[in-house]
C-alpha cells in the first residue's frame, strides 16, 4: 500500500488532512488517484491509514485510523558538518538506522570550508529524512538541528552513554536500552587536541569503530549501528541471566 507524508501534527479522526505540493507531485507521477486506500506518516510517530480525496484543485487525506508510535530511546550523533552532499547521505542512512537526532558541527576543521553544510540547506534535509520514512517503514524521523560549536554540543549532552568515536578508543561497551545514548563524530581531519580534550571533559568516552580511519558519515553511521548491537547486548545478557 502507499506510503504518505502528511505535515506533523496535523493528522486527526474526523477531518481532512493537507498533503503538500511536493507530496501531491509524487502522488501524480506514481498514478495514485483520489479514492486510493493509503497509509500515512507525518515523521513524528503518528501513522495510520486513509483515503485521498479531491477538495477544490489539491488532495487531501481522510484519516480512517491512527496511531501513535512509541519514541525510541534516544540515538544523537554529533557529526563535524563536512561536505554536505555526504551529509545529506548521512541524514538518509541515520533515518534507516533510527537515530533520533543529529546535530551538526562547528569545529576548527569545518570552518570555511566551501562545500560544507548550510544552516538554510536544513529543511530541505528534513524533507528528505521524513521521504526516506516511505522506503524504510519508521515513524520518527530524525530530529535535524541547528549547527552549534563542538564545545555548545558536549555541554547539552544528555545524561547516558557518550560516545567519541575513535580508532584508539576501547570496543564499545554494552548499552542500557533505555538510556540515551550520544555519539561524537569528527570531521575530515578529526578533531583537534583541544576540542578532544573539551570533550573528555565532559564525559565522553573513546570507542572504537575499527581499525582504520573512517570518513565522517561512514564514521556517524557505524556508531548508529553500534549503539543498537550494545543496546541489544545488553538486552540479551539481561534475559540470560
Amino acid at each position: 500500500m502507499t506510503l504518505v507524508l502528511v505535515p506533523p501534527g496535523t493528522a486527526a479522526l474526523g477531518r481532512p488532512v493537507s498533503i503538500d505540493d511536493d507530496e501531491q507531485h509524487h502522488l501524480k507521477v506514481r498514478r495514485i488517484t483520489p479514492g486510493a486506500e493509503v497509509e500515512f506518516t507525518d515523521g513524528a510517530g503518528t501513522r495510520g491509514r486513509g483515503r485521498l480525496l479531491v477538495q477544490g484543485r489539491g488532495l487531501f487525506l481522510e484519516v480512517d485510523s491512527l496511531e501513535q508510535a512509541r519514541l525510541p530511546a534516544p540515538i544523537v550523533l554529533g557529526v563535524g558538518a563536512g561536505d554536505r552532499d555526504r551529509f545529506t547521505w548521512l541524514v538518509e542512512k541515520a533515518t534507516e538506522l533510527g537515530v533520533t537526532e543529529i546535530i551538526p558541527l562547528e569545529t576548527e576543521r569545518t570552518r570555511g570550508v566551501a562545500s560544507g553544510l548550510r544552516p538554510e540547506q536544513l529543511d530541505k534535509l528534513r524533507r528528505r529524512a521524513r521521504e526516506v520514512l516511505k522506503q524504510c517503514g519508521g515513524a520518527w524521523a530524525p530530529e535535524l538541528r541547528e549547527p552549534v560549536t563542538l564545545e555548545t554540543f558536549v555541554r547539552r549532552a544528555e545524561p547516558g552513554a557518550r560516545w567519541l568515536l575513535d580508532a584508539a578508543g576501547d570496543p564499545p561497551p554494552a548499552l542500557d536500552p533505555a538510556l540515551p545514548a550520544c555519539a561524537l563524530v569528527g570531521p575530515e581531519g578529526g578533531l583537534s587536541d583541544t576540542e578532544q580534550s573539551v570533550a573528555l571533559a565532559h564525559g565522553f568516552v573513546p570507542v572504537t569503530a575499527g581499525p582504520l580511519t573512517l570518513r565522517f558519515e561512514t564514521a556517524a553511521l557505524s556508531a548508529a549501528v553500534l549503539i543498537q548491537a550494545a543496546r541489544a547486548g545488553a538486552f540479551t545478557a539481561a534475559r540470560l541471566a
